[in-house]
């Protein structure tokens, strides 16, 4: 089963540290630039993290099954 927050975290360090690596090896963006993108890519990541892990949880108020069938304490 996959880990909605580590394949984020582990996807969103992957971009970044992909732009850090191009930016070494020439491509021409300003700190500003960098930055932006790097503010982007963790914004848009805690945004899927969220609605990825928010699925996976079950309420406590209303516990169901993957099959929507209602579970019960007893």
């Amino acid at each position: 089963m996959l880990e909605p927050v580590a394949v984020v975290n582990g996807s969103v360090a992957i971009v970044e540290a992909s732009i850090a690596l191009a930016v070494s090896f020439g491509l021409n963006w300003s700190g500003e630039q960098v930055g932006l993108v790097m503010a982007a890519v963790i914004a848009i990541g805690n945004l899927l993290k969220t609605i990825w892990a928010r699925r996976k949880v079950t309420p406590v108020a209303a516990p169901r099954d993957n099959e929507g069938k209602a579970l019960s304490a007893s």
